[in-house]
């Protein structure tokens, strides 16, 4: 009995082992797999995510040094990523960006269960083509006068990550989901 029972033992330690090791391949292969991914490629999956969603989360940081986050109507980012946002000429948001530049900017797409978030600085605009670009009908009830009214918010890109189930994008062994630096 007793050398049955060993071999038992054996027997599940091993298989114990083997488990351990594919899964060990199988992470070093979903990262191996995930760091291959172009920064073309990266990019056009976070425009397809951003596309999917029509507002995003946008983060600033108070005087307090504590974030603070709205949702915000989208507009297409650039083609070099650069964000913009429309806006109050005096809304909070305005003071904390003259106040301090750094920013997030976060779309999520629940569909896909994806996310894709935009680091970077921000920066007030008050330029008459831009402000026209970047305009929508209707928001006249938000901006009755959009000359005085209504102001920019250019966001310039630093860091981007990108996190999808529906594009199988996950995290590496470091938690570190995929990224580009601007």
């Amino acid at each position: 009995m007793k050398f049955k029972s060993h071999r038992l033992i054996h027997f599940v330690s091993v298989l114990v082992t083997i488990l351990i090791a594919s899964l060990v391949i199988a992470q070093d292969l979903q990262d191996k797999d995930q760091q291959e991914i172009s920064r073309d490629s990266l990019l056009t999956i976070a425009r397809a995510i951003i596309d999917s969603d029509r507002a995003c989360t946008f983060i600033t940081v108070d005087e307090s040094g504590n974030p603070q986050a709205r949702i915000m109507s989208v507009f297409q980012p650039e083609e070099n990523m650069v964000i913009w946002l429309g806006t109050s000429t005096n809304s909070r948001k305005v003071k904390q960006i003259k106040n301090n530049p750094n920013v997030m900017v976060f779309y999520f797409d629940t569909k896909g269960r994806s996310y894709v978030s935009i680091a970077g600085q921000a920066r007030i605009v008050n330029d008459p083509g831009k402000k026209a670009h970047y305009w929508r009908n209707g928001w006249t009830r938000y901006y009755p006068d959009p000359e005085k009214d209504y102001i920019l918010i250019e966001v310039t890109p630093e860091r981007m990550e990108i996190c999808s189930y529906k594009y199988k994008l996950f995290w590496d062994s470091n938690g570190q989901p995929a990224f580009i630096e601007f």
